[in-house]
C-alpha cells in the first residue's frame, strides 16, 4: 500500500488557487489531509466551491498572505517571478514547488496511473476515460483541465487505486509523472514560447512516453518504441457516419473488428478521441459493452462545442476552445456539416504562437465566408509584432471584421444573430467567460 499521508495535517498555500489545473491540485490536496489556503485575483464560483470544502481564499496577491507557519507554497507557470506571495515565500525560506511537480508528487500515491498527453484532444480524451472508468466502478480519481458535463467537474475523488490525469507539455510539465499508461492523443508544434521547432516538441513527447510503462501513440507521430501500442494501426476507425448530431463508428482492432460505437458530441476530432479513450480502457480490462455505454453517454467538455445561449431568432451562441490551427479546421469543419450559415469569431492565444504559425492561422480562416477577429489573449506576453489579432485581420482582407473591445463584439453578436445558424466563438482566451458572463 502505498503512503497517502504526505500532506495530512501539512499547510498548503496555492497561488492563483482558482485555475482550473490549481483548483482541482487544492481539492486533491484537501482529500489528503491538507490545510488548504490560497489567492486568485476575484472570487469565483471556483473558489466559493474550495471555501465549502474548507479552504481559506484570499482575493488578491498580497506578500502579507504568506505566514511562516506555511509549510508549502504552490504556484502555476502563469505566475510572474516578481509575483509578491512567491517573492515572500522565498524570503521566509519556504518550500515552494510548480504545480506540475506537486501533482507529480500526489500521482506516485496511487497504485496506477493513467495519464493522457497530446497537442490536442487531451481534455476531451481524460474526460471520456474517466467517464468509462466511473461507469465500470473502478471508483477513479480523476484531474483534467476542463469542466466535464457528465462527471460534474474537472476532479473526481476515488480511492487511491486508479488515477487518470491529464498531462501537460508546456514547458515539459509532464516530465514528473512515470504512469503505468501513457497515451499521447496527437504531436504538433504548439507552445512556441518554450519549444523552438517540431524536433524539440517530439522529444518531448518521447521522454513522457520512454517514463510510461505502457505508451499508445499514434502511429505517425514519430514516437514510441517496438512495444508501442500503435492508433492508426494496433487500433483503427473504420465507417464512420454523421447521424443526428453524433457519430456512429466501428473501431477495428489489430485487423479485427472490435466493436460498433456511438457518439452524441460533434466533430470528427472527437471520434478520434474516443478511439485513443477506447484503447485505454481496453488496456485497463473494462469489458466492451461498459466502454460502449460510456462513449455514448458522454455529453462534452465546457468549452468544447458548448451551448451557453439559443437567442429567439433560433441562432445558437458555441464555445469552442480551438486555438492552434488544426484545432480551429476541425472545429470548423465539425460545425460546417451542422450549421450551414456560421458566424466565426476568433480570438487568438498568445503573440508567440500567432506569429510563429501564422501562414496557417490564415490558410485555415481563409476558408470561412463571415469571420470577426478579437484582440489576442495575451496570457503570460508582452505583444510581438506581427503576431497580433490586427495583423492576422490585415493579412485576411477586408471582409473580416476586426473588434478591439468587448462592447464591439456584444453588439456585432446582437446584430447578426437574426442572419445566422449558428455563431462559433474560437479561442483559448478570456472571450469565452466575458460572453457567459453577459444576459443577451
Amino acid at each position: 500500500m502505498k503512503n497517502l499521508h504526505i500532506l495530512h495535517q501539512k499547510r498548503v498555500y496555492f497561488i492563483g488557487i482558482g485555475g482550473i489545473s490549481m483548483s482541482g491540485l487544492a481539492k486533491l490536496a484537501i482529500a489528503r489531509g491538507a490545510i488548504v489556503s490560497g489567492s486568485d485575483m476575484s472570487s469565483s464560483p471556483v473558489t466559493e466551491e474550495l471555501e465549502g470544502m474548507g479552504a481559506i481564499i484570499h482575493v488578491g496577491h498580497e506578500a502579507s498572505n504568506i505566514t511562516s507557519d506555511i509549510d508549502l507554497v504552490v504556484y502555476t507557470l502563469a505566475i510572474s517571478s516578481d509575483n509578491p506571495e512567491l517573492l515572500r515565500a522565498r524570503e521566509l525560506g519556504l518550500p515552494v514547488m510548480e504545480r506540475a511537480e506537486m501533482l507529480g508528487h500526489i500521482s506516485r500515491e496511487y497504485e496506477r496511473v493513467v495519464a493522457i498527453a497530446g497537442t490536442h484532444g487531451k481534455t476531451t480524451t481524460t474526460a471520456m476515460l474517466g467517464l468509462i472508468c466511473v461507469s465500470a466502478g473502478l471508483n477513479p480519481t480523476i484531474h483534467l483541465g476542463g469542466n466535464s458535463k457528465a462527471l460534474g467537474g474537472n476532479t473526481i475523488l476515488g480511492d487511491n487505486k486508479y488515477l487518470i490525469v491529464e498531462a501537460c507539455e508546456y514547458k515539459e510539465s509532464f516530465r514528473f509523472l512515470s504512469p503505468d499508461i501513457g497515451l499521447v492523443t496527437n504531436v504538433e508544434l504548439d507552445h512556441v514560447d518554450y519549444y523552438k521547432n517540431i524536433r524539440e516538441i517530439t522529444e518531448a513527447f518521447s521522454r513522457f512516453v520512454t517514463r510510461s510503462h505502457i505508451s499508445i501513440c499514434r502511429q505517425d507521430d514519430g514516437i514510441g518504441g517496438s512495444s508501442t501500442i500503435l492508433l492508426g494501426h494496433d487500433w483503427k476507425l473504420g465507417r464512420v457516419e454523421f447521424v443526428y448530431n453524433g457519430y456512429n463508428f466501428v473501431v477495428y482492432h489489430k485487423g479485427k473488428v472490435y466493436g460498433e460505437f456511438r457518439l452524441n458530441v460533434l466533430g470528427l476530432h472527437n471520434v478520434d478521441n474516443a478511439l485513443c479513450a477506447i484503447a485505454c480502457a481496453y488496456e485497463l480490462g473494462i469489458a466492451k459493452d461498459i466502454i460502449a455505454q460510456a462513449i455514448s453517454d458522454f455529453d462534452g467538455v465546457d468549452r468544447r462545442y458548448e451551448c451557453i445561449h439559443t437567442f429567439s431568432t433560433g441562432c445558437r451562441l458555441i464555445i469552442d476552445y480551438a486555438h492552434h490551427p488544426t484545432e480551429l479546421k476541425r472545429s470548423i469543419e465539425g460545425i460546417n456539416g451542422v450549421y450551414p450559415r456560421t458566424l466565426y469569431i476568433f480570438q487568438p492565444h498568445t503573440y508567440s504562437r500567432t506569429l510563429a504559425l501564422f501562414d496557417d492561422f490564415v490558410k485555415v480562416l481563409s476558408s470561412v465566408e463571415h469571420l470577426i477577429l478579437y484582440a489576442t489573449y495575451p496570457a503570460r506576453e508582452k505583444e510581438l509584432a506581427g503576431g497580433t489579432a490586427r495583423d492576422l485581420a490585415e493579412a485576411l482582407g477586408e471582409r473580416v471584421i476586426y473588434c478591439e473591445n468587448k462592447d464591439d463584439i456584444l453588439e456585432q453578436i446582437s446584430q447578426n444573430n437574426m442572419d445566422f445558424d449558428c455563431i462559433l466563438v474560437l479561442g483559448a482566451g478570456n472571450l469565452a467567460e466575458i460572453l457567459k458572463r453577459n444576459h443577451f
